[in-house]
C-alpha cells in the first residue's frame, strides 16, 4: 500500500524542516525543564506569561508554557508546511503528476503522504518525549511527573495528528501550495485566539467549547481527571475521517496527467 520511493524521496526533502521544528520543541523542553525553581517562582514564565501560570509545580509550568504553547503551535508549522507539498504543492510543481503517470494508483500515492506525515509527527513526539523524561529524571528527580508527561505528549501528538487531516484535506481540495498553506494555517490560529479568549472567562467562556484545542487542556491530566480519555481518542478518529476524506477526494479529482 505504500510506495517506498516515493517514501524515500519524502524524507530526503522533508528532514531539514523536521530537523528544525523538532529541536525548537527539544531546546524549549531542557530549557523549562533545567530553569525550573524548586521553590516555584518561576519568574521567567510568569514574566512571558503572565497570570496564565496557576500551578508552579514543573508539570504545572510544562503544561502551561510548553504544552499549551509551544507543543500547540510549534509542531504546527511542519504540519502545515508538510501538508501543503506533499498535494497541492506536488500538483503545482508537477511533482505528483509526474509519478502517477507511472502506473501506480492515486489512492496508494496519497497513502504513502499521509502515512509519511503520520510517522513524521509520531517521530517527532517520541523524540520529544524521550527527550522529556531523559531531562526530568536527571535534572529534576524529585519534582518530575512522568505519567502526566507522557500523557500530554501523547495528547499533543493526538492533537496535530487530526490537525494534520484537516491541512490534507485543504490541500488535496487545491493545486496552489501557497493558498493551501495561508488556508490550512488561518483555521486553527483562529480557533487558538478564540481558545486564549476563552481564558478571560466572562463571555468568552463559553469559546472554550468551540475549538479543536478544548480537546487538548493540560489540566484535564494535570487535575487527575480521566476527560482525556474521550478527548484524545475523538482527536484520532477525527484525523483518520479527515486522511480518509483527503483520499477520496484526491482520488476522484480531474488532475491533469
Amino acid at each position: 500500500m505504500i510506495s517506498i520511493p516515493v517514501l524515500k524521496k519524502n524524507i530526503m526533502e522533508f528532514v531539514r524542516l523536521w530537523s528544525v521544528v523538532t529541536v525548537v520543541l527539544l531546546v524549549s523542553l531542557v530549557f523549562l525543564i533545567g530553569t525550573y525553581a524548586p521553590d516555584g517562582k518561576a519568574l521567567i514564565m510568569e514574566t512571558a506569561f503572565g497570570d496564565g501560570i496557576t500551578d508552579h509545580s514543573l508539570n504545572g509550568i510544562l503544561g502551561t508554557c510548553f504544552f499549551e504553547w509551544i507543543l500547540s503551535l510549534v509542531p504546527f508549522v511542519y504540519v502545515i508546511l508538510a501538508a501543503a507539498e506533499l498535494a497541492a504543492g506536488g500538483l503545482e510543481s508537477g511533482e505528483l503528476s509526474w509519478i502517477m503517470s507511472a502506473p501506480t494508483k492515486r489512492k496508494r500515492i496519497l497513502f504513502t503522504q499521509i502515512y509519511f506525515l503520520g510517522i513524521s509527527l509520531f517521530s517527532m513526539f517520541f523524540l520529544t518525549a524521550v527527550t522529556g523524561l531523559i531531562c526530568g529524571f536527571l535534572l529534576q528527580p524529585q519534582h518530575f511527573e512522568a505519567a502526566g508527561f507522557i500523557l500530554l505528549c501523547l495528547g499533543g501528538f493526538c492533537l496535530h495528528f487530526c490537525l494534520g487531516g484537516a491541512a490534507m484535506l485543504i490541500s488535496c481540495l487545491g493545486s496552489d501550495k501557497a493558498v493551501a498553506v495561508v488556508t490550512a494555517a488561518g483555521v486553527p490560529a483562529f480557533f487558538f485566539v478564540l481558545r486564549q479568549l476563552a481564558k478571560i472567562g466572562g463571555i468568552f467562556s463559553y469559546l472554550n467549547y468551540a475549538t479543536v484545542f478544548s480537546l487538548y487542556r493540560a489540566d484535564d491530566v494535570l487535575d487527575g481527571g480521566i476527560f482525556f480519555a474521550w478527548k484524545y481518542p475523538f482527536l484520532l478518529l477525527t484525523g483518520v475521517i479527515l486522511y480518509w476524506v483527503s483520499m477520496q477526494i484526491f482520488e476522484k479529482r480531474d488532475l491533469p496527467l
